[in-house]
């Protein structure tokens, strides 16, 4: 199940005490010995430890400088031995104790971390040596810092609202500000992980290079919490650009509503869990400029819209500046919408110029009625939207939207 409920934060954790040596005072950056009875308790005092001895082991060579500053996130830290010596504990950990997890070489003498390094922060590294030769131990502090926030990951557009309640065909959309490199995305992927309570699969897919959404299965089960944690902090996407901070929202599913749009008889059917509730006459898009086809979830409404065919290419056909009553569900202007104008041929024929019209008593109880990401279903046009106008994720089949998932 991709996504849901199976993934930790890329690797964080609430970092132990250091080396579990909690008696260890380190002041400052360099490498400390461990003198004799810091780790083991002197010898004779009964507790059955033995001393440590006298000689010491050599620190590991670090890949990132003590002190260094500006180091990217992706850069990996890797620690090694010098000859003859192995590496023990390592803790590394940012300034809030988030642990980064590591793996060591078959023979110890390197230790690699594992998981990318948050922006802007500082980071400790603590780690432990030992060179058996001369039964020694060597204990070194090593402290940098991340670069800053000038290049980072921001969204154009998140949804759906933080706190929200939406429909069951409510996605996930993720829209960025920078275009994600083919190469990049299976790193943001991978950062990005859903919730939902009940459990449901899910999917995300790239819908472009600035856009990713997260759609399960089948529609959401009504009453479905869902929370989505975006662990973007350090995670590249190209062209020096990196994740500054996480970002979480929370949704709730409401009821099961869905609405059928047939163009054939010009009519509107409003479904809630199954049962029908309400039916209207409409008016779709006249011949060449059809309402689009597909499976939509409501982008949002609003109770005035003003509508200038400019925007939608169409020349000067028209510009209404208080069309009342509009639930949008396509980005190229696609709304049901109240049109008074329209009621003769509303029930009878198709005379809009793409949006689906009907009486202003109809439109304004559809609209009280309806929550972003309710379904509408479009049926009978010649034409049908292309994959990302609008939240038509429920246009693919599942397998076709797997197949849009980076990993």
């Amino acid at each position: 199940m991709n996504g849901v409920g199976s993934r930790l934060s890329r690797g964080r954790w609430k970092a132990p005490t250091a080396l579990g040596v909690a008696a260890v005072v380190v002041a400052g950056a360099g490498w400390l010995g461990v003198e004799s009875g810091v780790l083991g308790g002197g010898s004779g005092s009964g507790d059955g430890y033995v001393a440590a001895p006298v000689n010491n082991a050599a620190p590991a060579k670090a890949s990132v400088a003590d002190g260094s500053s500006g180091v990217t996130p992706d850069t990996p830290v890797v620690l090694t031995a010098p000859a003859g010596e192995t590496i023990g504990s390592v803790t590394l950990a940012d300034a809030a104790a988030h642990a980064v997890a590591g793996s060591y070489s078959a023979d110890r003498r390197t230790w690699t971390s594992a998981a990318d390094l948050r922006v802007a922060d500082t980071y400790q590294l603590t780690a432990e040596t030992s060179a058996p030769s001369v039964n020694g131990v060597g204990l070194q502090h090593e402290t940098f810092s991340t670069a800053n926030e000038e290049n980072n990951i921001r969204f154009d557009d998140m949804y759906p609202v933080d706190g929200s309640t939406v429909g069951v065909g409510q996605p996930v959309v993720l829209e960025f500000e920078h275009p994600v490199p083919q190469a990049d995305r299976a790193g943001v992927e991978h950062a990005l992980t859903v919730y939902s309570t009940p459990e449901q699969p899910g999917s995300w897919g790239w819908l472009s290079s600035q856009r990713v959404d997260y759609r399960p299965r089948n529609y959401w089960k009504p009453g479905t919490k869902v929370h989505v944690a975006m662990s973007l902090s350090g995670v590249q996407i190209g062209d020096g650009q990196f994740g500054a901070k996480d970002h979480s929202l929370d949704f709730t599913v409401g009821r099961d509503q869905e609405t059928l749009v047939n163009l054939a008889s010009d009519h509107a059917t409003v479904y809630r869990d199954g049962q029908e509730v309400h039916s209207f006459a409409v008016t779709g898009g006249m011949p060449g400029l059809d309402t689009w086809a597909g499976t939509y979830a409501v982008i949002d409404k609003s109770s005035d819209v003003r509508m200038d065919s400019r925007t939608a290419g169409l020349g000067d056909a028209y510009d209404i500046p208080d069309v009342k009553w509009d639930v949008h569900f396509t980005y190229s202007g696609s709304y049901i919408h109240s049109a008074p104008w329209s009621m003769s041929a509303q029930g009878v024929t198709n005379v809009s110029h793409g949006c689906v019209g009907t009486n202003p008593g109809d439109a304004e109880w559809y609209f009280d009625s309806t929550l972003p990401g309710d379904v509408i279903r479009v049926i009978n046009s010649p034409r049908t939207a292309a994959l990302g106008n609008g939240f038509n994720d429920w246009q693919e089949s599942w397998s076709s939207w797997q197949a849009q998932s980076a990993i």
